[in-house]
């Protein structure tokens, strides 16, 4: 976090977005940022990484134009991750 000076604003280190509070910006870095460098995409990252996928659920979607749905990809409910 970057204190910017003659302002009382302070600065996400990884992605630069402005806050008027210091609690902002550091809930921000540490559970929103979403750059690549940030903790929180770090961590989410590495969850995926080791989670053996075992609970899977489809997410469906309608299809244009009708009132069926179909299915549309599967997704690991422990850590999130799209599996095509």
């Amino acid at each position: 976090m970057k204190i910017l000076n003659n302002q009382k604003l302070y600065q996400c280190s990884y992605c630069g977005r402005r806050f008027l509070s210091k609690k902002g910006a550091i809930l921000h870095e540490e559970e929103y940022c979403k750059n690549n460098d940030s903790p929180c995409v770090i961590a989410i990252k590495k969850k995926q990484e080791l989670c053996q996928h075992k609970r899977i659920e489809t997410i469906y979607r309608y299809m244009p134009g009708e009132a069926v749905q179909e299915p549309d990809y599967d997704i690991c409910i422990d850590c999130g991750k799209h599996i095509a």
